[in-house]
């Protein structure tokens, strides 16, 4: 895991931490330093931060930020108050995954409004609008002209119903994802192993003490009740019922959002701090060993697992990268191309289909590897990219950036100098270069070998 990764991580830690050292003094708490360091952890690494962090790191972003605006909403003085918001809202504006960035705002609104009922003052609302408010004041020169690029954007227009309710956690496998997560592999083989880090994403080392606060006879309190409240909110979104979708497919921005299981994020820490703030209901003893198992259901199977934790594993392109081969078979390759380096990519839907997890899309100048290898691919691993900067309106067929071979005369159309690269086929492995006029020219030979 890269710098920047462990550095979100001690963010997420350090903001925790400072969060539940204010509440332990403020409401006050009977919570032991070693309680205390316990949930840090356990909400630093849930298996959704460990595998979202290592295939998309702005989710980090959007998790260190969690903790910091919340004590920013419940400070009682203002300047403590919209200060720490303004700071972390330009925090996951600028390092945060606009999904998550919009997803957090929602909970965090949400939030800001429950703590003003329960305290019956304005003021947590006040400064969570004022303090974001400011950060986006501060940052309009940068965010807007992103904003008119992303309405220009293939994304703007909405994802499709599928796509909206794809990797969603449906309602009987919720538990399943939370309490047992990757130890139901050991049980049941998944039919393929990068489907276990969608179903066991809910896991983390302080699942089981849920039921402890369940179980609680203690009096309900404001604050408890808030964070009960957005943890059913979230687990309903990452479900997503179908009507939920459909509601959300005329609403802009919500329209863009899909895959619901990442609001598994404000589901984890709203769940945390419900851990925090609510008594447990069974006796000391049962509690540290209901942790000590709650952390190793999470932590053995992933251990164990033949994969490592996250959503991309990419073996091929990873090896082809740290060994030098691609860097060698570009080195070939980039002459024969025209002097724009202007490429479309082909991926027929078979060879996707059947095995996408292993195709070495470094050697096809898709995803984000062109920029790599200083090759320009006309559309790119971005949907949110603004159409004109694309000089292409044909949209690819795949997120990463990939057409059918079925769109080539539409792309000659708009583009008739284009270079076309395609996977033939996967096994065996061959590559082609062709164009217009030109002759198709093989590429698998310039592969190095081991």
């Amino acid at each position: 895991m890269d710098v920047c990764a462990l550095a979100m991580f001690q963010l997420v830690t350090a903001g925790f931490v400072n969060l539940v050292y204010y509440l332990r003094r403020e409401m006050p708490l009977s919570l032991s330093d070693g309680w205390l360091m316990f949930f840090t952890m356990s909400f630093t690494y849930t298996i959704m931060a460990i595998t979202t962090g290592s295939s998309w790191l702005t989710f980090l972003g959007n998790q260190s930020a969690l903790p910091w605006l919340a004590l920013g909403i419940l400070q009682k003085k203002w300047r403590e108050g919209i200060g720490l918001v303004m700071l972390f809202s330009l925090h996951h504006l600028l390092g945060g995954q606009l999904g998550a960035t919009v997803s957090n705002s929602i909970f965090l609104t949400l939030f800001a409004a429950g703590v003003s009922i329960a305290r019956k003052s304005v003021a947590p609302l006040v400064y969570w609008i004022a303090g974001y408010a400011l950060a986006v004041v501060i940052l309009s020169p940068f965010l807007l002209p992103l904003f008119y690029g992303f309405l220009d954007s293939q994304r703007s227009h909405g994802v499709s119903l599928i796509d909206m309710q794809d990797n969603n956690i449906p309602a009987l496998l919720f538990p399943t994802s939370l309490f047992v997560g990757m130890a139901l592999w050991i049980i049941h083989t998944p039919d393929h192993p990068y489907t276990t880090y969608t179903l066991a994403l809910g896991s983390c080392a302080a699942s089981w003490c849920l039921l402890m606060t369940l179980v609680s006879r203690a009096r309900w309190r404001g604050l408890e009740v808030v964070c009960a409240a957005l943890m059913v909110f979230s687990a309903i979104l990452i479900i997503r019922p179908l009507w939920i979708s459909q509601v959300m497919l005329h609403v802009p921005l919500l329209r863009s959002m899909r895959w619901p299981f990442r609001e598994l994020l404000q589901f984890h820490f709203f769940m945390h701090l419900f851990l925090v703030l609510r008594p447990p209901g069974w006796s000391p003893w049962i509690q540290k060993r209901t942790a000590a198992f709650s952390t190793s259901i999470m932590v053995l199977p992933m251990l164990l697992f033949i994969l490592p934790p996250t959503f991309n594993s990419m073996n091929w392109d990873r090896e082809l990268l740290f060994s030098g081969r691609m860097a060698r078979y570009w080195d070939q390759v980039r002459p024969l191309l025209r002097p724009a380096n202007r490429v479309a990519v082909f991926i027929p839907w078979e060879i996707y289909n059947d095995d996408r997890f292993e195709e070495p899309y470094s050697l096809l100048a898709t995803y984000n590897y062109s920029s790599l290898i200083q090759v320009i691919n006309v559309w790119g691993y971005s949907p949110t990219t603004p159409g004109p900067l694309h000089g292409i309106r044909t949209a690819p067929f795949y997120p990463f950036g990939a057409y059918l071979p079925g769109q080539r005369a539409s792309l000659l159309k708009e583009a008739p100098d284009l270079q076309f690269i395609t996977l033939e086929s996967l096994k065996p492995l061959k590559i082609t270069l062709s164009s217009k006029d030109g002759p198709t020219i093989d590429l698998t030979p310039y592969i190095p070998q081991k």
